[in-house]
């Protein structure tokens, strides 16, 4: 991918690249089936490879196209979408970071910072040599999508997370889901 090449894709336009990550095109699949999401952007991994690049480049962009793309006035959830989350054989449900209620361009940078920096720790680094053994570092995209205020909240399983077997379970909390997946609130 070029430097000039934009770094945030729409979920709505109508090929997604693969470099949005597993949630992103999750996201996107519930769209395709009538359910409602809220607007939302996803800067692609490109952008989290050339910060682990110490691309100088990336912030002046990453500032432009947010300056552009989104509303000041909006507050934003800012989540991981991974290359190995929301798949089939792996959820890796609360590895990596989620922002909630992030305001401005400059909130959002930092939001974004630290879900690529969640990438390389203690935890999700354990968690990989469990279950993804050998596999090199997560590509990141990230997603932002406009804050909708929470109700209630949960994690969806399609299988039990402490048996593995064929089942769904759903945990849930009232408001928002970080209480849940970061903060380890029984649902």
């Amino acid at each position: 991918m070029s430097r000039n090449a934009s770094l945030l894709v729409e979920l709505a336009q109508r090929r997604l690249p693969e470099s949005v990550g597993f949630k992103a095109r999750n996201l996107r699949r519930l769209c395709d089936y009538g359910f409602r999401i809220p607007p939302t952007q996803v800067c692609t991994w490109e952008a989290h490879a050339r910060y682990l690049n110490n691309d100088l480049t990336l912030i002046d962009q990453i500032l432009h196209e947010l300056a552009v793309r989104l509303d000041p006035e909006c507050a934003y959830a800012v989540r991981s979408s991974a290359d190995v989350e929301d798949s089939l054989p792996h959820t890796f449900a609360g590895q990596f970071k989620s922002v909630l209620e992030v305001r401005g361009v400059s909130g959002i940078l930092q939001a974004m910072w630290s879900i690529w920096s969640s990438t390389h720790s203690p935890s999700l680094t354990a968690y990989m040599e469990r279950f993804l053994p050998g596999r090199g570092a997560p590509r990141m995209a990230v997603i932002l999508q406009n804050m909708v205020p929470p109700v209630i909240s949960g994690v969806a399983f399609s299988k039990n997370p402490l048996t593995g077997l064929d089942e769904i379970i759903v945990e849930a909390v009232p408001g928002p889901g970080t209480t849940l997946v970061q903060e380890g609130v029984t649902p």
